[in-house]
């Protein structure tokens, strides 16, 4: 069974900056932009700047949140880890809260970064040179939501499909090496032939 945004999240838009961020050193909050997202789609929290804001109370992100990129050539989402509680996002998020008891973050965001779900937002994206999709079509857009612990064991399955990757990859590594190490004692191999 499939539930809308809206149905399973509370949905806020992040804080507008006028311009670029800046920074500061005293500033009153911590600031999630776009560039603190890693390529495995996590926070770099210790990545995160200080800047002086205004009323941020209905732009705080807490652990537990999800941030939705609704805006650029790829749109992604995050779960937010554990942060300062005076940690904002920029505008170009919609901060998520799931609704107690109906979705886990995690499956939230695994769900809006699946293929399918990627394939049903493209009719909503507008413009070209800074794509984006609106508050209220993403409220209306539908996951499949599953049993918590059906959630939860698809989570694991994809952790564990992560761990793989992530060894397959060290794998790889060390081979390279291996083979690198290798040619360089064939050589001095040959070398040392060909002194004699």
């Amino acid at each position: 069974m499939k539930k809308r945004i809206k149905d399973i999240a509370d949905l806020r838009v992040g804080y507008q900056f006028r311009g670029k961020v800046k920074p500061d050193p005293a500033g009153n909050v911590r600031v999630i932009q776009v560039k603190d997202i890693d390529a495995d789609l996590r926070i770099r929290v210790a990545d995160l700047v200080s800047v002086s804001v205004d009323r941020p109370e209905s732009y705080l992100a807490q652990q537990g949140d999800v941030l939705f990129l609704g805006r650029g050539h790829r749109l992604y989402a995050v779960v937010v880890p554990m942060i300062d509680a005076s940690t904002i996002a920029t505008g170009y998020f919609f901060i998520l809260r799931p609704k107690d008891r109906l979705v886990l973050p995690e499956y939230l965001a695994w769900s809006m970064n699946q293929s399918d779900f990627q394939e049903s937002i493209r009719p909503y994206v507008r413009g070209s040179h800074m794509p984006m999709i609106s508050r209220t079509d993403v409220e209306d857009l539908r996951i499949p939501l599953p049993p918590l612990d059906v959630q939860r064991q698809i989570l694991k399955l994809n952790e564990l499909l992560g761990e793989e990757r992530r060894l397959s990859a060290a794998i790889q590594d060390k081979r390279g090496l291996l083979v690198q190490a290798l040619s360089r004692k064939l050589m001095l191999g040959t070398n040392a032939n060909k002194g004699d």
